[in-house]
Order: C-alpha cells, then sequence, then structure tokens
C-alpha cells in the first residue's frame, strides 16, 4: 500500500465512518489511476455527495501527485443555477483542483426533464473527458443512492442486473462509441448523513438542491419512500445485502458470456460484429441473450442494452428461422453461412446515418459494456 494511502486514516478518527472510509478509497483511486491514467475528471455539482467527494479527491491528489479535472454542469434550467455552478468550481478550486463549468444550452423538446438532463449531463461529461484526455469519471452516488435505486428497481420488476443495483465502474452511456470512458463511484459505502456530517466537521459548505424537493419526479418519490421506510426502523442493509446476490450471480453470468464470447470465435468486422453461429446459438439461454445484449449495446448510443425479453425472442428467432433477418435496438442481426453477423441497422427516412464505429472503438466499448475495465483501457 502507498504511503499516502496507509497514512491518511491517521488524520481522521479511526472509529469514525470516513477515517475506516478514507484509506479504501485512496486506494481504489490508486487503482484507478494505475488502470486509467492521470487526469481523473470528476463530476462536482456543489451538492453534499460531491463536494465530499470532490475534497477527497483533492486530499488524495495532494498525497499522491495526481491530477484530478473538476467540471461542473449548469443545466440552465432554473434561476440561480449559473451561479450554482460556479460556486461549486469555485469550492473546488480553492481546495487545489482546476476546474471549469460547462453550460448546456440546448431544451428539451417535451416533457422527460429529468431524462433529458441525464443525457445532457453525461454527453458534456464524455466530451470534457475526452479533451482533457480521461478515461475515467468520478461520481459522488453514495450508500442513499444504492438502497433508492434498488427500490425503485424493485418496483419495476427489474431483472438481474437491475437487482445488483449501481456498479462501482460501468460504461458512460452516452459517451460517442469512438471514445468510450466508463464512470467510477467510491463512495457507495458511505451514506449521505456521514458525508455530510464529515463536511461540516471540515467547514466545507455545500448547495442544496431545491429539485430533490419536487415530488413530481419518480426519484424523488422513491427518496420519500426510503426515508419512511427508515423512519419505521425498516433494515434498509437487506437491499444491499440483496444486491451484493444479485451482483455476485451477475458476475458469474458475465464471466460464462466473456467465455462464451471466446468461443464463438468473436471479431470486428467492417460492418459491426461477426461469430461463429452454432457455437453460439448452441449456449446455455441466459448466456447467449447476455452476449446479444452486449453485443447490440456496443453498437448503439442506447443507455442500456435491450430488455431480457426482447433479447429472448430474439434468439429464438434466430433458431427457429435462421435465414430471417432481425432488428433490435437499432441493430440487425442475421445469419450468413455459418456465421452470426450484427451491424447497425441502415437509417430511416430523414435520419441520418450512423457513423461505422472502428474495430478499436468497438473492442473498446464491448469490454466496457461488459465490465473489464483493464482490457478497456489497453485495447
Amino acid at each position: 500500500m502507498p504511503d499516502h494511502v496507509a497514512g491518511k486514516g491517521a488524520e481522521y478518527p479511526a472509529s469514525s465512518p470516513i477515517g475506516q472510509a478514507l484509506p479504501d478509497i485512496f486506494a481504489k483511486l490508486d487503482r484507478w489511476r494505475q488502470d486509467f491514467g492521470s487526469p481523473l475528471l470528476i463530476a462536482v455539482s456543489g451538492g453534499g455527495d460531491s463536494m465530499a467527494l470532490c475534497r477527497m479527491a483533492s486530499l488524495w491528489a495532494k498525497a499522491s501527485g495526481a491530477s484530478v479535472h473538476a467540471v461542473s454542469i449548469d443545466h440552465g434550467l432554473r434561476p440561480g443555477s449559473a451561479d450554482e455552478a460556479a460556486q461549486a468550481i469555485a469550492w473546488a478550486r480553492a481546495l487545489g483542483l482546476p476546474g471549469e463549468v460547462v453550460r448546456l444550452d440546448d431544451r428539451p423538446a417535451q416533457g422527460g426533464l429529468q431524462a433529458w438532463a441525464r443525457q445532457a449531463r453525461y454527453q458534456a461529461l464524455a466530451s470534457v473527458a475526452r479533451r482533457v484526455g480521461t478515461k475515467l469519471i468520478l461520481i459522488g452516488h453514495t450508500w442513499d443512492d444504492q438502497v433508492e435505486t434498488i427500490c425503485w428497481r424493485l418496483a419495476r420488476q427489474s431483472g438481474l442486473d437491475g437487482l445488483a443495483g449501481i456498479a462501482e465502474i460501468a460504461i458512460n452511456p452516452f459517451a460517442p462509441l469512438e471514445a468510450p470512458n466508463l464512470l467510477g463511484r467510491p463512495l457507495l459505502g458511505l451514506k449521505r448523513a456521514e458525508l455530510r456530517a464529515w463536511l461540516l466537521r471540515e467547514g466545507q459548505a455545500w448547495l442544496e438542491d431545491e429539485s430533490n424537493q419536487n415530488l413530481d419526479f419518480a426519484r424523488i418519490r422513491t427518496r420519500k419512500l426510503v426515508g419512511e421506510m427508515a423512519a419505521q426502523e425498516v433494515d434498509l442493509e437487506r437491499f444491499i445485502r440483496l444486491a451484493a446476490t444479485a451482483d455476485a450471480l451477475r458476475k458469474a453470468q458475465e464471466q460464462a458470456t466473456l467465455d462464451l464470447l471466446k468461443r464463438s470465435t468473436l471479431f470486428p468486422s467492417p460492418a459491426g460484429w461477426h461469430l461463429d453461429a452454432a457455437t453460439f446459438l448452441a449456449a446455455e439461454p441466459v448466456v447467449a441473450e447476455r452476449a446479444l445484449g452486449w453485443l447490440i449495446y456496443s453498437l448503439t448510443q442506447a443507455d442500456h442494452p435491450p430488455e431480457a425479453d426482447k433479447l429472448g425472442r430474439l434468439r429464438a428467432g434466430l433458431l427457429a428461422n435462421p435465414t430471417q433477418r432481425r432488428t433490435l435496438g437499432g441493430v440487425v442481426v442475421a445469419r450468413k453461412g455459418d456465421a452470426l453477423l450484427l451491424m447497425p441497422a441502415p437509417p430511416r427516412r430523414g435520419q441520418i446515418a450512423c457513423l461505422r464505429p472502428t474495430a478499436q472503438s468497438l473492442w473498446a466499448r464491448l469490454f466496457a459494456v461488459s465490465r473489464q475495465p483493464h482490457e478497456f483501457v489497453t485495447q
């Protein structure tokens, strides 16, 4: 363990949640720096979670000599948003981190405000990441976000991947195919209240987002429900344990899926993906369907793979009628001799044709989709 990691917890009481967590967080940041290079990018909204992450990243950068670049996204959706973004970056700079504000000038055509804001935010972060030369964006999601996410997905009857919760390392779903990047969440083991207590002790101010009180948003209604369960002394750790079990099962499936793709001699062709059809379609259905989801996801700009039931119908159709071309999620899946081909579908009338991804970008996005960060970096 590097010296700056081993000694870091001494500045804070070992019995405190932050004192216990800091050495592990610093070690994680060291590992990610080794895997993904420097600088790292950190998204800073000015809220309590992001300011706690910003402060920790600053401590780590000073101790390790690493470079961390802060960025605050001004969505421009309410009065004062520009001032809040500027304040967030002023705090980051006061902590020794270079930073910038990116203002979003587009607006959603109609409805779906939070979905639009999320997509626009992650697209902007991807653009900054590409410009500063980083593959990893640090995000301040916490234990509370994890519980809220699992509750939300339970209510929506999500499958295994959904119940596994927020991944510590995940692909940025809105990064371009030619320049994929990842999202890193080092604070998933810490609670929102613990982080705010630490900020108060450190004398670090933060901003409160008024939209976090708006019950028009499903995310806020879920947060309210979780708060009510906590008030009734429901053991919220059960949701975390459920996610851990689902995550272990998911990882086993992911390994089996990687093994299947290797056995199927997967390789990129000028059109998309090429693999051995007989080997692939003879595999366990749940494994083949996960592989199809990965391959389709890697060829598109969707923010998640197709739903499990659609992948099941796709696989069944390929077995029942091998000569028929099928389209799912903007990707054509077709048999050609002994091969199975996956390629972006032609644009519909009035649409702009998709850029054909390079072999390098295809491998990079596939490795990121399959949660293989080392290969993501080295390819």
